[in-house]
């Protein structure tokens, strides 16, 4: 692996990036507030939301998870360091599948820069409740948001600019899911078709894209805490190396290039996830 450490602190300049301020008077009068106190928190208080996530965060998410967690493919990141932009593409089966793949990443590689996950707004910015787990849990992390309602487009297309101007700056780590929802096919190993907005991300950013495929978390939080310390419980995660983006530099910055894109990379996500069965029926 490599072998940079990276800072105790962040950098000052990560996750505060000026630009064009976001349209907020498109959004609702709680989603506005939402919205305004994870984009401070990003802003204005980067080394406090660092250290919770390193700590007491990655801390009881480690003692919760060390015995079920099963890490495959770190070696594959050799030479990948913590000053990358990197976009951190997977399947999307639970709630918490980028946490763990993020945690493990900040357990064992230099990869600790600072997090994102974009993430639809329905539950993290529409409701208390997501307002309250985005800030314990995530730190606030889960940013920015996406929203379904089409009068809210050019905030999306904020949101989308503000992601690929940390991913220029580097010093970061986007989490992403192709899929763009929850997975909830019987059969995990069958993927619902990809979504073309990963496909634009990555046109208009060139991140270094690492692929992932993890099985074996749920939803219940609490059950596969239990699982853990029963030794009852088997999350596989398989990373793969970096895709090789060059092939796509060709094509034009369009919605059928940028779905290209996202199927290309969902492909990679779910060989993975291939390699991962062979090694659950292994174990």
């Amino acid at each position: 692996m490599p072998t940079n450490t990276p800072p105790d602190e962040p950098d000052a300049e990560a996750l505060t990036t000026d630009g064009p301020p976001p349209p907020i008077e498109l959004l609702q009068p709680f989603e506005r507030t939402a919205f305004r106190v994870m984009d401070l928190l990003h802003r204005r208080a980067l080394p406090l939301t660092e250290l919770w996530l390193r700590t007491i965060g990655a801390g009881w998410m480690t003692v919760g998870s060390r015995k079920m967690m099963v890490p495959v493919g770190l070696e594959r990141l050799a030479g990948l360091t913590y000053d990358n932009g990197i976009l951190l593409v997977s399947n999307h089966r639970s709630f918490f599948d980028l946490y763990m793949l993020m945690l493990l990443l900040h357990r064992h590689t230099p990869l600790r820069q600072p997090v994102l996950c974009p993430v639809r707004a329905d539950f993290f910015y529409q409701q208390a409740a997501g307002v309250v787990v985005n800030l314990l849990i995530g730190g606030g992390r889960m940013f920015p948001p996406f929203f379904r309602e089409p009068q809210k487009a050019e905030f999306n297309k904020w949101a989308l600019e503000r992601v690929v101007a940390e991913l220029h700056k580097g010093k970061v780590l986007v989490g992403y899911h192709p899929e763009g929802t929850r997975n909830k096919n019987a059969d995990p190993y069958e993927p619902l078709p990809a979504q073309p907005g990963v496909g634009k991300l990555v046109m208009d950013a060139w991140p270094i894209v690492v692929p992932a495929f993890i099985h074996g978390l749920s939803n219940d939080i609490v059950a596969d805490v239990k699982g853990n310390f029963a030794g009852t419980k088997r999350v596989i995660a398989v990373f793969g190396e970096p895709i090789d983006l060059t092939p796509f530099k060709k094509f034009g910055n369009r919605l059928s290039s940028h779905k290209r894109i996202a199927d290309a990379l969902l492909k990679r996500i779910y060989e993975l996830g291939q390699e991962e069965r062979k090694v659950r029926e292994s174990l």
